[in-house]
């Protein structure tokens, strides 16, 4: 097969560079990105690794297809044990530096250690080292990009953390240059702790070329995206014009999932933020360019330039902390990339935190003076700033909403919602079941991207019937067959992660869940020949491994479940959500059975054959590890 690329092993501690070959087998079984990671780090990582300590490993890894032709293919997959669920690590990122790290001949990186001052890692064309960063150290990402670039060329590719990162903030992100974050689960957090400052790629000039056959299949299915009916407005837009329909569907996240409607929606809707892009940008390869350059030209946010945010970060920094002005919250998202910190999960330390000041379990003496009231954008500055730095009060949010609420009692744990320690992202759970269900079993904690419960609100009934046994499938209010659905999707994602392709095109414009278009590509690309279920298998694959890893890790499955907000108080506002609340318990039930798992939500040995993951199958409780 072609585009097996080479794994690159760091030890920060020893300082020494090895390189090796991955086996074809190890890709056929788990592809790339997301797969390989999950064998990697169920290879090298027990209990007892501590996530903030050098035993922790930070892996890297590209999709299969990942700087080919193949459209969209810029992702790159990072890893670890999380220091924010202390289970399952995982974060994908697009623009452009996966690309390079393949055309560097990379498909992995495992970073080991933990260096002795701060460090940059440098692979080049001819060259991998490690240099002095010392420099560096105490920048936040932006300045630290801009330095790197000035003194190595524009045309470098940058992995890059902010004082997030460096001071350990448990759900920092890493950038990569200015523009895109791999956000989740607090992967800056792990660098930083490894005194890794940047991760700097210098790739061959040049893309590959495919054969004419390939090219074909590419052309293709690049028409199929562009002809798709909601390639225009995902094109101008992205996912950010679905703000108001959010909020008409009684979805949105508003002040901690207080309510699900938002009087601003309108304010913070994408067509509104449209008015400060200047212009469009793209990931590699990609042909919906859905990112955007922003600047805010007069006002107290005068000379912000940035990324206009998708929909999760506007409800986050807005909706879910009542925040309704546009050129703030474009302004604080930037500010939480150049922070280093996950701008989903700060957004929820805000929201948890500015609930507690409005019920008067935290007043003005705990926090530092910032009065934490709703839609204040100064006080969420002050405090995202406190945050990265780990001052005052924020050194108390910068754990999470568990811990968090923990270190603060006073009944502040009823507040702090979260999955497995992880923050929600934007859609309220008791409007959309089969979302409520991903975020219950997600293999990282309470989210959506990496489940895509999509067809819940796109499919007609005939499809759900097709698909799932039953149309209420794709009936966001009605609980049946949405076990069966979370496990399609769920599978169809972990694929698309591990092929390096961005989920946006595929599931977003397409809402294509079949799989056998990137099953052509795959075929055309690499020489692989596979079919769409052959790739579902491999999703089912890369879900049970994950799910291993987490049980070993300390899951249990009483932590399948969600907040009491959401399965015991109904929601009140006016709409198609009113009256809504989740049996959370009964879908969770379903879905271990659609997985085969037994009642305890743990892989049978019969599951575990069935995918060729027998060399784990001591894991499991008839394998006679019990824990």
């Amino acid at each position: 097969m072609e585009f097996v690329g080479r794994l690159l092993t760091v030890d920060l501690s020893e300082e020494r560079v090895e390189q090796s070959d991955l086996p074809e087998s190890l890709v056929r079984r788990f592809l790339g990105g997301r797969g390989i990671n999950a064998w990697l780090l169920a290879k090298n990582l027990g209990p007892e690794v501590d996530p903030l300590g050098p035993e922790n490993v930070l892996v890297l890894s590209c999709g299969l297809l990942t700087g080919t032709e193949a459209p969209a293919s810029s992702r790159l997959h990072v890893g670890a044990r999380s220091p924010l669920t202390g289970l399952l690590g995982s974060s994908n990122v697009g623009g452009h530096f996966g690309a390079a790290l393949r055309a560097a001949g990379y498909q992995a990186v495992v970073v080991r250690g933990r260096a002795s001052r701060p460090v940059l890692l440098w692979i080049g064309e001819e060259d991998v080292e490690l240099r002095d960063a010392g420099d560096l150290w105490g920048l936040d990402s932006r300045d630290a990009a801009e330095r790197i670039r000035s003194e190595l060329g524009d045309g470098v590719r940058l992995f890059v953390i902010g004082p997030g990162g460096e001071n350990r903030v448990r759900y920092a992100c890493i950038m990569t240059g200015t523009r895109h974050a791999a956000g989740r689960t607090g992967m800056g957090a792990v660098m930083g702790s490894k005194n890794l400052k940047a991760i700097v790629v210098s790739a061959p000039k040049g893309r590959p070329k495919a054969d004419p056959r390939a090219r074909q299949v590419v052309r293709a299915y690049l028409d199929r995206i562009r002809n798709a009916p909601r390639y225009e407005i995902y094109a101008r837009y992205s996912n950010s014009a679905f703000v108001e329909w959010a909020d008409e569907m009684g979805l949105l996240a508003t002040q901690n999932y207080q309510r699900v409607r938002f009087e601003g929606a309108s304010r913070i809707d994408g067509k509104r933020l449209i008015d400060y892009v200047t212009r469009p940008r793209s990931c590699y390869r990609c042909p919906v360019h859905c990112k955007a350059e922003i600047e805010i030209k007069r006002g107290r946010y005068a000379g912000t330039r940035g990324e206009r945010p998708d929909i999760e970060p506007i409800v986050n920094l807005g909706a879910k902390c009542g925040l309704d002005d546009p050129e703030a919250l474009l302004y604080l998202y930037n500010l939480a990339g150049d922070l280093g910190l996950d701008a989903i999960s700060v957004a929820g330390v805000l929201a948890f935190a500015m609930e507690l000041y409005e019920r008067g379990i935290v007043t003005e003496r705990d926090t530092d003076g910032v009065r934490l009231t709703w839609g204040n954008a100064e006080a969420m500055e002050a405090m995202m700033r406190r945050i990265a730095r780990r001052e005052g009060f924020g050194a108390v949010l910068a754990e999470g909403v568990q811990r968090a609420a923990r270190l603060i009692g006073r009944g502040a744990e009823a507040y702090a919602l979260h999955v497995k320690g992880m923050e929600l992202t934007a859609y309220d759970p008791r409007g959309a079941l089969g979302s409520a269900l991903g975020y219950a079993v997600s293999t990282r904690g309470g989210d959506w991207t990496s489940v895509y419960a999509l067809p819940e609100l796109r499919w007609d009934p005939e499809e759900g019937r097709e698909w799932f046994g039953t149309e209420k499938a794709v009936d966001r209010l009605a609980a049946e067959g949405k076990g069966a659905l979370v496990k399609r999707t769920m599978a169809v994602s972990a694929v698309i992660d591990s092929l390096g392709m961005c989920k946006v095109p595929i599931l977003s414009v397409l809402c294509d869940f079949r799989l056998e278009n990137e099953a052509e590509l795959v075929a055309a690309l690499t020489g692989w020949e596979v079919s769409g279920e052959e790739l579902a298998l491999v999703g089912e694959r890369i879900l049970n491994l994950e799910r291993l890893f987490d049980l070993r890790l300390g899951a249990k499955p009483e932590d399948d479940d969600l907040p009491d907000r959401f399965t015991e108080e109904r929601v009140t506002d006016p709409g198609p959500t009113q009256g809504m609340v989740v049996d959370i318990q009964k879908l969770v039930g379903d879905f271990y059975t659609a997985m085969g798992w037994d009642a305890e939500g743990r892989p049978t040995l019969e599951k575990l054959r069935e995918l060729g993951l027998e060399d784990f199958a001591g894991e499991t409780a008839e394998g006679g590890h019990g824990g």
